[in-house]
């Protein structure tokens, strides 16, 4: 971002004009806004409360109260999602959902250059998702599905089809303890978990994991400070 510029803005005024995320200080980065962020935590809590309920619970669906925990928390899941929608940003939730699930260039670059060169450094500039992340987000959205149907048919066959479903939710148990390791155990990927709390991460972690996405988000700032600019100028005319 020119810094002449945001200083000269700053220095009319006119921060209050700005998003959150065109203010760019010189430590960290806007990542992700409240309705992603209270999304994130709820999933990962409705998630969990699916997965212990249903462990035990086992293959018996006598239990009532531990039975009617578990339906509501997948629910609860699902809703949880729908609301964000209407009532948060929606805007935001679709960016995230795009960024975490859709493949951009730099995945297929990536990809390109391990078969290539397989032994070699690709230096990738990722986006705000890399490969990998973009790889568990759509395993344990898998994994969640394939919960759901098996348990669905196990319910109805009161128990006798357990066994898919135990397999699917062992796995699902395998993908969140990754998630849980990148999150908060491995030194490399840990420094984004103040990102998905309180919403900005460092922003020399992020040039060094994630600089295309750096780049970007610097240039949508820049373009809004100048639109800003250009809105008051104009009013002041008037």
């Amino acid at each position: 971002m020119d810094d002449s510029l945001s200083t000269r803005l700053m220095d009319n005024g006119q921060r209050r004009n700005v998003p959150e995320s065109a203010h760019n200080d010189s430590e960290t980065i806007f990542r992700f806004g409240l309705t992603v962020r209270l999304l994130h935590w709820w999933t990962v809590a409705t998630f969990a409360v699916a997965l212990l309920t249903g462990l035990a619970m086992g293959s018996e669906m006598e239990n009532g109260s531990l039975f009617h925990l578990h339906v509501a928390a997948v629910i609860a899941m699902g809703s949880g999602f729908v609301v964000a929608l209407i009532f948060g940003n929606t805007v935001a939730v679709l960016r995230f959902v795009r960024d975490a699930f859709l493949p951009e260039r730099s995945d297929f670059e990536f990809i390109a250059r391990v078969v290539s060169r397989p032994f070699h450094r690709t230096g990738v500039r990722w986006g705000k998702f890399n490969l990998g992340q973009k790889g568990l987000a759509w395993m344990m959205l898998a994994s969640l599905t394939a919960i759901i149907i098996t348990g669905i048919n196990s319910w109805h066959t009161d128990g006798d089809a357990a066994g898919p479903h135990t397999t699917a939710v062992i796995i699902a148990l395998i993908l969140l303890g990754v998630h849980v390791f990148m999150a908060v155990l491995n030194p490399v990927t840990r420094p984004a978990l103040p990102g998905m709390v309180f919403g900005r991460v460092k922003r020399s972690w992020a040039l060094h994991h994630h600089a295309k996405w750096v780049e970007d988000e610097d240039r949508r700032s820049a373009r809004t400070l100048v639109q800003s600019q250009s809105r008051t100028s104009k009013h002041d005319q008037d």
